[in-house]
C-alpha cells in the first residue's frame, strides 16, 4: 500500500532505489509512507518483506519560510551525509550497538540512499518535552559522539568534502550572529568572539545538528540520524548543541539543581572513550557554546520545536543564566554548580 500522499516522481525514484539497493521486487513491498523528513530533503518509510527502512532524497530549489540555506547542490548533501554516516556506522562497529543506521545503498544519480531503521520508539524531543531523561541518552548517545570526534581528529582537511564551511557559517550567522544582536555589546562581543573562534576550529567531523529530534531513543536503545549539517569543528559544538536541550527541560520541570551533576555523568562517559583533547579544555570551551545554544532555542527561527513545553517564567530564568555563564569562563560542569 503506497499512501497516496506521496509524489509520483518521489515514489519513482524510491522504487527504483529499493528494488535495485536492497534487491527486492516490487510485490515484497508491503507499504510506503511519508515521513517527516529534513528542510531540504523527502524522507519514505519503507515496509518490505525483508523488513522496515528508510528512503531519503535530497533536493534542490525546495523553499522554505523560516530559513534561506546556501545554495549546495543536492548531490553533495547526499554525499556528505552519506559519508560521515558512514564514519559513525564504522566509529562504532566495536561496540554491537547499532546506534546509526546502516546505509545499504546510495544512488548518486538520484541523490538517494536506503538505510536500516533507526533504534529507538520517539524522538528524544518528546522525552524532555515531558521532563525524562531515556538511560540510552546518558549512556550510548556520548560514547557515539566520542567515537565520531576521536576517530576523526586531525584526519581531514577543511577544503575536504568535510569542511562544509558554507553551510557551518550559515548556521553561526543563525544561531550566534543573530543572537548578538538581543545582547548588550559587551555580551555581543563574547558571541561574536566565540563564533569567530569556533571557525577557526577543524578538530573533527561534527554530527553539526545533533537535537532531539535527530535522536530517536528508548529506555535502552537510541538512534542518531541526520548528518547532512555535518562539518569540521570541534567536540564543545556538539556537546553543547545537545545538552542545552537537556538543561531547558530539568530547569523546566524542577530538577535544576541537577544540572550540573548529570552534566558530569555525561561527559564521563564521553571522556572515556575520547582522549584527543583534555576534559579540561573541552569543557572549557563548551561553557560559551552552551549559553549561545540555550539563548537560541529560546530566541531563534525554530524556537517553537525546543521550547514549546517551556513556561514564561521558567523561560525568563533560564534565558538570565545563560546570560549569566556567558560571561564567565573555566570548565561548564564546575560554572554551572556554581549558577545554582
Amino acid at each position: 500500500m503506497f499512501d497516496a500522499s506521496i509524489a509520483p516522481e518521489r515514489l519513482d525514484d524510491c522504487l527504483a532505489v529499493i528494488t535495485t539497493g536492497l534487491d527486492v521486487e516490487l510485490k515484497d513491498v508491503f507499504r510506503i509512507d511519508p515521513q517527516d523528513g529534513g528542510l531540504f530533503n523527502y524522507l519514505l518509510r519503507i515496509e518490505t518483506r525483508q523488513g522496515s527502512y528508510f528512503f531519503k532524497q535530497y533536493l534542490d530549489d525546495v523553499p522554505n519560510p523560516t530559513y534561506d540555506p546556501p545554495a549546495i547542490p543536492a548531490a553533495r548533501r547526499c554525499e556528505l551525509a552519506c559519508e560521515v554516516q558512514r564514519l559513525a556506522v564504522q566509529a562504532m562497529r566495536g561496540t554491537n550497538w547499532p546506534v546509526v543506521p546502516e546505509i545499504m545503498y546510495v544512488d548518486r544519480q538520484r541523490s538517494a540512499f536506503v538505510m536500516t531503521e533507526a533504534a529507538g520508539d520517539e524522538p528524544l524531543n518528546d522525552y524532555f518535552s515531558r521532563g525524562e531523561r531515556p538511560e540510552s541518552f546518558l549512556k550510548k548517545l556520548p560514547r557515539v559522539l566520542a567515537e565520531l570526534h576521536r576517530s576523526t581528529f586531525g584526519r581531514f582537511e577543511p577544503g575536504s568534502l568535510f569542511g562544509n564551511t558554507l553551510f557551518r557559517d550559515f548556521k553561526l550567522g543563525l544561531q550566534y550572529d543573530d543572537i548578538a544582536v538581543r545582547l548588550n555589546s559587551v555580551e555581543a562581543d563574547r558571541v561574536l568572539a566565540c563564533r569567530a573562534a569556533y571557525q577557526d576550529r577543524t578538530d573533527c567531523v561534527t554530527h553539526g545538528d545533533i537535537n532531539s529530534r535527530n535522536i530517536i531513543a528508548a529506555d535502552a536503545a537510541l538512534g542518531v540520524i541526520d548528518f547532512e549539517q555535518s562539518h569540521l569543528g570541534t567536540p564543545a559544538y556538539d556537546l553543547s548543541y545537545i545538552l542545552c536541550e537537556l538543561l531547558i527541560s530539568m530547569e523546566t520541570f524542577g530538577a535544576g539543581s541537577e544540572v550540573a551533576p548529570i552534566f558530569g555523568v555525561f561527559l564521563d562517559h564521553y571522556f572515556e572513550h575520547f582522549d584527543a583533547a583534555s576534559r579540561e579544555s573541552v569543557e572549557t570551551e563548551m561553557s560559551q557554546h552552551l549559553a549561545i545554544q540555550t539563548l537560541y532555542r529560546f530566541w531563534g527561527p525554530s524556537r517553537a520545536a525546543w521550547t514549546f513545553y517551556v513556561d514564561d517564567p521558567t523561560a525568563h530564568r533560564v534565558i538570565d543564566s545563560a546570560r549569566t555563564l556567558l560571561m564567565r569562563d573555566g570548565p561548564v560542569t564546575a560554572l554551572l554548580g556554581q549558577l545554582r
